[in-house]
């Protein structure tokens, strides 16, 4: 199942990366805590608007 990642996590990702993970895992772990997201089109784009933000913050 592919997610978005809200969080780094070790062994598996950086925020804002799509990774690919076990179904289980994504369903039972890391959705429920936060700590990711179904990796559709609207999640896809609210990702790259929020990477947007971040980086105009930063400069």
């Amino acid at each position: 199942m592919k997610v978005v990642l809200r969080e780094d996590l070790e062994h598996v990702g950086l925020t804002g990366e799509v990774v690919e993970v076990a179904g289980g895992y994504a369903r039972n772990y890391l959705v429920p805590k936060g700590l990711a997201v179904a990796a559709t089109a609207a999640n896809l784009k609210l990702v790259a608007h929020q990477k947007i933000r971040t980086e105009a913050r930063q400069s």
